[in-house]
Formats: C-alpha cells, structure tokens, sequence
C-alpha cells in the first residue's frame, strides 16, 4: 500500500514490510520529502508493535543516485537537507526494525550511505556503489558512522579518495554486501533472509542488533543528539555544500562536464 509520494510501504510476510523508495524518473534521489517520509515509514514500522523487518529497496533502475542535487544546490536547504540525511541514517541504525537493503542498478553517495546504514545489504550481481561526492566537491562526513563499521580504513579511503563505482564482487569482498544474487532473485533473497531474522526472539535480536551497533562504534551513542549524528560531522557537511568547490562541482556534473577545480600553488 502506497504510504506518500515518496515512500511506498506494504507487509509482504507477516513480521515483515517491504519500504520502496519510490521517485523513480529522479532515480530515488534522496530529496527532503522522501528522507523525512523514509524516517515516518521506519519509526510506524517498528511502532506497529507486528513489523520487526523492513526491506528497504528503490523503484526504477537504481537503487537511489543519492542526494537530490538540485536541492544540494539551493544555500537555503542546505541545512535541513543535512540534517534529513542525518535522521535517516540515525533512524535506520537504531531503530528496533531489523533492515535489509536489497540493492539493484546502482546505489550512489548518499544513497551508498542508507545501504550502509542498513544492517544486512543483498546486491544483484550487476550493482554498480559508488562515492562521487569529492568529484562533485562534497564531503562525505555524514556517512562516515555507518560505512566505518563495515569497512576498513584503507578500503574507505579508496572509496572515498578515488571515488569510482565498484561491483558487486568486490563490494562484497570489503563488506558493503553480504550477499550477491541474481537481479531477478533479489526480493526472494531479502525475504529468506528476514525470515531468518523471524526465527529468533524478538527482544534477543534487538538486543543483538543494539550489541553489534557498541561493538563496532566507538562512543558514537554519547556523540549523537536528536536523532543524528555528530554535530561536527553536521558542519562539515553543510560548510562543504556552501563551498566553492561544490557550487563548481554540482553546476559541472548539471552540465554534464569535468569541474574546473581552482588548484592552488
């Protein structure tokens, strides 16, 4: 059943809902409304007091392009865009729902960043994941948290510095992916694995999932506030999307160009 313009939610199993994000003609591009209708979507979820998987995928061709860059552009969204992307990605980690990103297509910068966020990530064998956003002159603090506890320093910075899209194989290899399926396989692969899920005692997997979140984050639970993350992280998003580089980098990737970075002696 469709919940808004954005968001569409349904119970595909008992105990388990599917939560399609659902702009498809913008490539599932993470906008204000769809970031706040995805935050709606996981806290009735897990108020249901039925649901304790969700499944979270993209309508269309992809999985999502990430940030919706014409709202990136706009100096008076910039904050509130911030702080949505910050609340979902907070929502997804510490939510009772046990979430599954099953990820086709492709899955890009912030879009990449909820598929972290997420606490299982099935890929179809043809996924492309990527970090562009040093090439589009963003910086990539606010999904730092949910990739760090997956990734390894060394592959992070390579994702991060070289910021060229990976397949599935080697998603896998560094711990974006926990499985690889056929495209057409994919929901059918999420499913069997929220019915594990199912099998064990509700409050025991929530329990779990709270010690894994402490086992692979140092303090993060003392740095996060409302509902977000770090505030430091917060402003170094935001001064990066008022910079220079970004107005350069989001008006070169519109104009489907190289950006023209002012390199200092």
């Amino acid at each position: 059943m469709p919940m808004d313009d954005c968001v569409g939610v349904e119970t595909i199993y008992p105990g388990v809902a599917l939560v399609t994000l659902d702009r498809p003609l913008k490539r599932n591009a993470l906008s204000i409304a769809l970031l706040k209708q995805l935050v709606d979507a996981i806290d009735r979820l897990a108020a249901d007091g039925q649901t304790r998987v969700a499944i979270l995928r993209g309508a269309g061709a992809v999985f999502s392009a990430g940030l919706d860059l014409t709202e990136a552009a706009n100096m008076s969204l910039v904050r509130e865009s911030a702080d949505c992307v910050a609340a979902a990605l907070y929502t997804l980690r510490h939510s009772t729902i046990i979430s599954i990103a099953a990820v086709h297509g492709g899955a890009y910068a912030g879009g990449a960043g909820l598929m972290a966020a997420c606490d299982l990530a099935i890929g179809t064998t043809d996924v492309k994941i990527g970090f562009p956003e040093a090439q589009r002159g963003l910086l990539p603090a606010l999904i730092c948290d949910a990739l760090r506890a997956k990734v390894r320093a060394g592959d992070l910075a390579e994702l991060f510095l070289v910021g060229n899209a990976i397949d599935a194989k080697r998603a896998q290899q560094i711990g974006l992916l926990q499985r690889v399926t056929p495209p057409q396989s994919l929901l059918e692969e999420a499913l069997t694995m929220a019915k594990g899920i199912l099998a064990g005692g509700p409050q025991t997997i929530q329990m779990t999932k709270s010690l894994l979140r402490r086992t692979y984050t140092d303090g993060e639970d003392s740095q996060t506030v409302n509902r977000s993350v770090s505030a430091d992280a917060i402003a170094e998003h935001v001064c990066a999307r008022r910079s220079v580089e970004a107005t350069e980098g989001l008006l070169a990737f519109r104009e489907k160009r190289l950006p023209q970075w002012n390199v200092r002696d």
